[in-house]
């Protein structure tokens, strides 16, 4: 029987793989989201020959990097199974929908892998804060997304919920950038400048969407993405850890997420405390 890498690289030589800000360098960072890549092309692979169906579900506070964590996870994939779904905000006609039905209109067909940047939880987070929704459509949600979440898995689904997460000031840092360069303003929309006077609202609505939604067959995953770099390859290592697909290589591979970076939703609150604690310290310094 082959041995599994149980030593995360990076743990083995620290001082040869971090920056003097405590993130990963470049060089490290593209040897091994290649060879994470190389594996997701066995998955995708797999999910074609098999007619499997993966949604893979990224939430997160406003600039925490979904979009680009997506990009690196779909780069080398062919993207004709591989789709992104990033729906703007409902038509006229939508808002007279089942609220899941667009997005249910989006899930995977067999052989797909579907990602969907931001998904039917924007009732938890960006509606529930910002009044898009009533209470009562607040209420029938919560009631009945796990029920919906139960049955896609009992129809064959595979399903992923990854939330990233950011502290306050490197989410600050982050929005104030996309203002500065012009590359990035395209990005920055007025709901996530709102975002920034209104980060205990948010903890709140999240912290309430992961207590009545974490449930043992689709359990919410907590991504520390305050270094994307490190949040992209731990994503993918869990991602690709827990599907059994053919020629997976865990021998020279490192399939083993950092528990300091991906965490399951019980420790979401000391983990956001956590970063501001944090913050904090380096501003004394």
């Amino acid at each position: 029987m082959s041995k599994v890498l149980v030593v995360r690289p990076e743990d083995e030589n620290p001082e040869e793989v971090y920056n003097a800000k405590g993130k990963l360098n470049k060089k490290f960072y593209e040897k091994e989201i290649e060879k994470l890549q190389i594996e997701l092309i066995k998955l995708q692979n797999w999910v074609k020959k098999y007619q499997k169906k993966i949604i893979v579900i990224l939430e997160g506070r406003d600039a925490a990097g979904k979009g680009g964590t997506i990009k690196a996870l779909r780069e080398h994939l062919n993207p004709r199974g591989a789709r992104v779904v990033a729906l703007q905000k409902p038509s006229d006609v939508e808002k007279t929908q089942w609220y899941f039905q667009r997005y249910i209109d989006e899930l995977p067909n067999g052989g797909e892998i579907v990602f969907f940047d931001r998904s039917w939880y924007n009732r938890a987070g960006v509606e529930k804060v910002m009044n898009f929704c009533t209470n009562e459509q607040y209420k029938e949600f919560i009631i009945q997304v796990s029920h919906l979440e139960q049955m896609l898995i009992e129809s064959g689904y595979i399903l992923f919920k990854f939330f990233l997460d950011v502290g306050r000031e490197e989410q600050k840092k982050r929005i104030e950038s996309r203002k500065d360069e012009p590359l990035k303003r395209w990005k920055l929309s007025p709901i996530d400048e709102l975002s920034l006077n209104l980060w205990d609202e948010y903890t709140e609505a999240f912290e309430k969407m992961f207590s009545r939604t974490h449930t043992p067959f689709a359990p919410w995953l907590i991504v520390d993405s305050n270094d994307k770099k490190r949040a992209r390859i731990n994503l993918a290592r869990i991602l690709l850890s827990k599907i059994d697909y053919e020629d997976k290589d865990a021998t020279s591979v490192c399939l083993l997420a950092d528990p300091g970076i991906v965490t399951h939703y019980s420790s979401v609150k000391s983990f956001s405390v956590e970063n501001d604690k944090k913050e904090k310290k380096k501003k004394k310094k």
